[in-house]
């Protein structure tokens, strides 16, 4: 089906606009227990937020209050994590690895040749070095299958001309399961770092024969976890796994599963309709 704004709803739509503003009709319906409803947007001409919503019938109608707030909540989380799979995952998939892959590939290499040099400490350091890039590269391709995923989602939602609970289902679980992958990835990074520092003063002051190119494979490791230590980049990762933490009390509290995840951020997002979106409906 195709969005129209059809004579009676440009009616409502100018009827209930406010002085200086601009509406916008979503060019996609909802559809809850087989009707149809579509989304007026109004926009406060130099405001970067929405000043209003309506929610109307295909004929033109206004829908009452209590059956148009789940209507844009469904529009509007939808809207949300459509927005977040282009401003969040899109990026995040796109993020170089090749110094995962070439820790890993590095780490590999030498092991053999420190064996008889490690202690059981420095054997355990070194597998979680390796793991935690390992789990780096993986999730990079999961990402962008997800991606995809997403991608395809939303465009199966401009195929039909609306949106259904289970497009945002659909939309909510993908983004939740990148969302704690990419949460592993940086608690991973910041629970190993001793283990990366203790590996690096190994491998500074322990000297074994070593063919040319392992020679050369040696001092890209040491630059590399050199680079790993950097109190910049600790930072940023630091600031990266508080903002994960700290959106829904705004005070960082660990993950300790997935459901936590998701839990936060749909209580955060619920939090967010109820205080900015609710009060704003039009329908009475």
């Amino acid at each position: 089906m195709k969005v129209t704004e059809t004579a009676p709803i440009r009616a409502q739509i100018d009827k209930n606009k406010r002085f200086l503003e601009k509406p916008q009709l979503f060019n996609h319906a909802a559809k809850i227990n087989d009707r149809l409803y579509y989304n007026v947007q109004y926009w406060k001409w130099g405001k970067s937020e929405a000043s209003g919503y309506l929610i109307l019938s295909p004929d033109g109608d206004v829908v009452p209050r209590e059956e148009a707030v789940p209507v844009l909540r469904l529009f509007m989380l939808h809207n949300v994590a459509a927005h977040e799979l282009n401003k969040e995952l899109a990026p995040a998939k796109d993020k170089p690895i090749w110094m995962y892959t070439e820790k890993r590939d590095c780490l590999q290499a030498l092991q053999p040749h420190y064996e008889e040099q490690m202690e059981v400490a420095i054997r355990r350091d070194m597998k979680s070095l390796i793991d935690v890039c390992q789990y780096v590269i993986e999730t990079r391709d999961q990402l962008q299958a997800l991606y995809d995923k997403g991608v395809e989602s939303l465009n199966h939602v401009l195929r039909v001309g609306y949106v259904t609970s289970e497009d945002k289902k659909d939309l909510d679980d993908l983004f939740h399961e990148a969302n704690y992958k990419l949460y592993v990835g940086l608690r991973s990074q910041a629970e190993i770092r001793e283990s990366v520092d203790r590996l690096a003063a190994f491998l500074q002051k322990v000297e074994v024969p070593l063919p040319g190119e392992l020679k050369s494979k040696r001092q890209k490791l040491l630059d590399l976890l050199d680079s790993y230590r950097d109190r910049k980049l600790r930072a940023t990762n630091d600031d990266s796994i508080k903002g994960f933490e700290a959106v829904a009390s705004g005070q960082p509290v660990p993950f300790s599963s997935k459901q936590q995840l998701v839990d936060a951020f749909e209580k955060k997002q619920e939090f967010h309709f109820q205080t900015k979106i609710v009060p704003i409906i039009r329908n009475t």
